[in-house]
């Protein structure tokens, strides 16, 4: 498994992107200011900054993350309604029900880039693209002898054995998937081959406990909370990489400095979104 931390291959990218987001945003407040180009003073642009706080993010990891949209939409939902007088009573509904589509086709997306190049590469999938005549199951023989009672064997069930290869290979608590909608999530990992997993607050919060639990390798957990909070506890040989976007937010690391080195083996990434919420990383 990889171990490595993904970074941009160009950081001075993300720097170019940012200024030129400021630029612009300046630009525009300053136009309202001066009245030029038909920019009226009444409006409230300050959305503006959540827009283009997503463009940054989402130019900064190639639209590869799902912050990015978040946080354009909640721009855009607050630009309209600021603005436009009566329209939070259609664009508010329309929000709600887009997030929770949003939601419904996002979860059981797992996909983990270092387990599908393992899963495809070898003999098997070389020639993939050659045609190769196709070739029928074999039917298999029947034998009508009769035996004496008490030496039959059970027959076997094939189709028993096909669906136990397709059950997934994520049990227990080697995944998490918490959804906190006004309310809170209270939850002890005790899994030793803890995989990731999905956590989504609104005005709600999520507590994990991973004291009793371990993992090797490179651990990602996406969370994306809106007026809630997270906290997390984890052993005190884990390393804690947060890579989140947070908006109006913070992550607190109130652990020991030293508890874990650099080089350590088992390192747990914080990814996602975080909006007016915050995130609470300890360990005993």
């Amino acid at each position: 498994m990889n171990n490595d931390i993904e970074h941009p291959k160009d950081p001075n990218k993300g720097k170019s992107v940012a200024g030129i987001i400021l630029l612009a945003v300046g630009g525009i407040l300053l136009l309202q200011q001066f009245r030029i180009f038909f920019i009226p003073a009444h409006l409230s642009l300050w959305p503006l900054w959540l827009i283009f706080w997503g463009i940054y993010i989402g130019a900064k990891h190639n639209y590869k993350k799902a912050s990015w949209v978040l946080l354009v939409a909640l721009g855009t939902v607050f630009l309209i309604t600021q603005n436009i007088n009566n329209s939070d009573r259609i664009v508010g509904p329309l929000a709600v029900i887009g997030f929770g589509m949003w939601l419904i086709l996002r979860r059981n997306k797992h996909f983990d880039p270092q387990q599908w190049k393992n899963d495809f590469k070898g003999e098997k999938w070389t020639n993939w693209d050659k045609k190769e005549p196709f070739q029928f199951e074999k039917a298999e023989t029947v034998d009508y002898t009769v035996k004496e009672e008490g030496s039959e064997i059970p027959p076997v069930d094939p189709y028993a054995q096909k669906q136990q290869q397709y059950n997934t290979k994520y049990s227990g608590d080697d995944y998490i998937d918490t959804v906190s909608i006004f309310g809170g999530v209270n939850k002890t990992i005790l899994s030793k081959q803890f995989r990731g997993g999905d956590i989504v607050n609104i005005f709600g919060g999520a507590e994990l406990d991973f004291t009793q639990a371990d993992i090797n390798g490179r651990i990602i957990i996406d969370i994306t909370q809106i007026f809630g909070g997270t906290k997390i506890i984890v052993p005190s040989n884990w390393q804690v990489v947060s890579d989140l976007a947070a908006v109006f937010a913070s992550v607190d690391d109130k652990r020991i400095r030293s508890t874990a080195s650099v080089g350590s083996e088992k390192v747990l990434v914080l990814k996602g979104v975080s909006i007016f919420a915050g995130v609470d990383i300890r360990s005993y």
